[in-house]
């Protein structure tokens, strides 16, 4: 019997709420906006975990604008950025917030498209709530959590829908007591929550869990002051329990044996993050372009940051590929040789091993990257410096990623595995005393 119209209708709008609800769930993110108050060098602090559909990401130049930019990209695709920062030292990241959305079909930006424009446009966190405030009368297609900083020493936080925005000022002690704001996937202004609500106060809602975990982290940390190391390896690969408790065994847990497994739906890195990035911004006064973007594409837990600034002639090859960057594309295939077979958990057999061999190289990158930092402050470095050092962390980072590789595929006999991703390799290989 043929289905008539109204019944394929209805089937049809099924369909689409199903397919809806399945991409808001997994187009997620956890982030952190920090004020220069908050951090131990009184620089700000901008760090964005990736959750997406698009597993295959890159870093890519964006120069076609009046002001020119870094960001991390679906790979091939430059209509949108999902985090990056300019020449004038403004950094900008996001996380999907449904509860924003409003009834009617919406006209202009969208979330990447809107990150973009900032990116091309946008000096200060003055010029983004401009923006902002330009296009709440013509509207957007945003439902997001907006996070920035400047080379001013600003740091906000701008929840945003269509026709309007609420911002949180990381500076004010008011609101922000601790300097910083954390967000997942909800926004406070959409269900009357205070600016930093407790877990308590969100009860069961989407994505409570990475709120609270990346909130517990932070906590610990601020008598301190909180680092772009602590953030790399605390919070873009923190792996707790769905009480806030972290994992025996990893970065953040006991120094104990690891679970046989970890269901990773919830954790900050999680099932469907596909790549991070940490801004490390300038103080006032000083060179807008010293300030850093530190990227790991593919999920954390399988792969290495690498720096890189804007003055780059060129993305390092390891960093960029139509197709999928290289270094990402080796985390890709680490994390799915590791996962379980219903791909919500993680096998953990393999994981101090592979923790062991990247861990020190990353921490050598650090150490080499804050040598050099110091340096181009003190005596000043010629593009083509900052691009040969770049592309040197990214071959160290990259050789590293293959060497695992490697060892994977000698283990991977033992157990069902995914064919290796095809990449260019390396022109050459570069030591670093």
């Amino acid at each position: 019997m043929p289905v008539n119209d109204t019944r394929l209708l209805r089937l049809c709008t099924l369909l689409l709420t199903i397919i809806a609800s399945i991409d808001s769930s997994a187009d997620a993110c956890t982030t952190a906006v920090i004020s220069g108050k908050a951090t131990v060098d009184g620089r700000p602090l901008l760090w964005k975990n990736r959750d997406a559909p698009a597993r295959h990401n890159e870093v890519a130049l964006l120069t076609e604008g009046p002001l020119r930019a870094i960001a991390v990209v679906n790979a091939g695709s430059r209509r949108s950025a999902w985090m990056g920062m300019n020449e004038a030292g403004f950094c900008i990241e996001n996380s999907l917030s449904t509860d924003l959305r409003q009834p009617g079909k919406k006209t202009g930006f969208n979330n990447g498209t809107l990150i973009k424009r900032a990116l091309q446009t946008c000096r200060t966190v003055a010029d983004f709530k401009q923006l902002l405030e330009e296009t709440n009368q013509t509207g957007r297609r945003t439902d997001a959590n907006f996070g920035v900083i400047d080379a001013q020493g600003g740091a906000a936080l701008f929840e945003t829908g269509p026709t309007s925005f609420t911002m949180f000022d990381a500076n004010d002690p008011a609101v922000a007591p601790h300097g910083y704001f954390v967000r997942s996937n909800f926004a406070t202004t959409a269900h009357d929550f205070p600016a930093n609500p407790t877990p308590e106060q969100l009860g069961k809602i989407y994505s409570a869990e990475r709120y609270s975990q990346a909130c517990s982290r932070l906590d610990l940390q601020k008598d301190k002051g909180i680092t772009v190391d602590y953030l790399i390896r605390h919070l873009t690969r923190d792996l707790s329990q769905e009480t806030g408790t972290p994992h025996p065994g990893t970065v953040n847990g006991s120094a104990a044996p690891l679970p046989a497994t970890i269901a990773t739906k919830n954790t900050i890195s999680r099932t469907t993050t596909v790549s991070a990035a940490v801004f490390h911004g300038v103080k006032p006064g000083e060179d807008p372009r010293l300030a850093t973007m530190w990227t790991i594409l593919g999920n954390p837990s399988f792969s290495l940051a690498v720096p890189s600034w804007v003055d780059v002639q060129t993305i390092a090859e390891p960093l960029t590929d139509e197709n999928g960057a290289a270094l990402g594309e080796i985390a890709i295939t680490l994390r799915d040789w590791n996962k379980t077979d219903d791909g919500n958990s993680i096998s953990t057999q393999c994981l101090p091993g592979i923790w062991s061999d990247l861990w020190p190289v990353e921490d050598k990158i650090l150490t080499l990257t804050s040598r050099f930092q110091q340096a181009r402050k003190e005596h000043g470095y010629s593009v083509g410096a900052i691009t040969r050092f770049h592309q040197k962390m990214a071959d160290l980072a990259m050789t590293a990623m293959q060497q695992e590789l490697r060892e994977m595929k000698q283990a991977a006999i033992t157990f069902p595995a995914p064919p290796p991703p095809t990449f260019a390799p390396v022109k050459k290989t570069i030591v670093i005393p």
